[in-house]
């Protein structure tokens, strides 16, 4: 879905009445300064509106300032705005550093020079942050088309909007796809290929902006490609639903995938060792062609029928509420799950 390029926080600083003032005259009791946001961060680029409330007539005219820095004494501000419009909206030229504090200190100033004045800071959000697919170092994909996601705050126009380009890399040999994205999701218009393994990174730069203005993030591991017909290792998943049981879901799921043809034992035992259900062999037969089992129909999602544990004993009685264990067996992998049985 497209994102809005404008700024999505407004950092708002209110002049009210009734603080004492600060300044090179004597106070100005009528004038006086806050400053409030209204979330905890601020995006790299924000629209700053500041707002003021003059005092007496006869000391205007007014004008309001704003400042930032990235020290509370602002020694060296690398913001500073002026206006006579005691409404005024600013905005950054360039981003600020992602991840920084930023101080700001927003004045109002009368004709003899007298001054009302908050300070307050603020984080700054990451520039870039990768959603998906990143969820663990290694993630199994099965889809060739995969949804490639990720995030950036909004900015002001200028320096933005925003301008992305993604790189999807076959670690096999080394082939790269580069494409130029304006939005925060991209699907390749080609499907990639199936049975090997890819890295991506994205870098995004600002449109109207300096050349600093750009990062590039990549994906902290590889993900894989995998289809019912060539999984490229042998892998057991954590059942699912978990818990399962009372009353809310009576069945739970068992997903694996073999990467050569190979003898399959999969059962359930309780907390002592007892042995409680095979689930493999059963519906399946003990030596499997290597593929990707338990999904419906070969998709991602859904459960086949044939690999599902209903908390039934291998007599056909219910087994009680309870932490049990199952645990599989192929192509040289031991791999165990604990799954929790609520019972009826």
């Amino acid at each position: 879905m497209a994102r809005r390029r404008h700024a999505a926080l407004a950092l708002v600083v209110g002049l009210m009445a009734g603080v004492t003032s600060r300044g090179r005259a004597q106070a100005v009791s009528a004038v006086s300064v806050s400053l409030a946001v209204v979330n905890d961060s601020i995006s790299p680029a924000p629209q700053i509106l500041v707002q003021g409330t003059p005092g007496p007539p006869a000391l205007g005219p007014y004008s309001v300032t704003l400042e930032a820095a990235f020290e509370p004494l602002f020694r060296t501000p690398f913001l500073v705005r002026t206006s006579p419009d005691l409404t005024a909206s600013f905005h950054a030229d360039s981003l600020f550093p992602e991840r920084t504090i930023v101080w700001f200190r927003a004045r109002i100033f009368d004709r003899l020079g007298n001054f009302q004045e908050q300070i307050r800071f603020f984080p700054v959000r990451s520039w870039l942050r990768l959603i998906s697919p990143t969820r663990s170092v290694n993630d199994v994909l099965f889809t060739r088309q995969p949804t490639f996601t990720w995030s950036s705050p909004a900015v002001t126009l200028p320096p933005g909007p925003w301008t992305y380009e993604i790189t999807i890399t076959n670690t096999a040999n080394g082939q790269l796809r580069q494409f130029t994205v304006n939005d925060t999701t991209f699907v390749p218009p080609t499907p990639l290929d199936a049975c090997t393994s890819y890295r991506w990174t994205l870098h995004a730069a600002m449109v109207n902006g300096p050349p600093s203005d750009q990062i590039t993030a990549a994906s902290p591991g590889t993900f894989v490609i995998q289809t019912s017909e060539c999984p490229t290792a042998t892998l057991f998943y954590q059942n699912f639903p978990n818990p399962f049981g009372g009353g809310i879901q009576s069945n739970t799921c068992f997903w694996f995938d073999l990467a050569h043809r190979a003898n399959v034992s999969l059962n359930v035992y309780d907390l002592r060792g007892r042995h409680v259900r095979t689930i493999v062999p059963g519906l399946l037969p003990a030596q499997l062609d290597s593929g990707a089992y338990g999904r419906q129909n070969g998709t991602e999602g859904g459960c086949d029928s044939k690999l599902q544990w209903d908390g039934k004993d291998a007599a056909g009685r219910n087994a009680p509420p309870g932490v049990y264990i199952a645990i599989f067996i192929a192509d040289g992998l031991r791999s165990t799950v604990k799954m929790l049985y609520r019972g009826l």
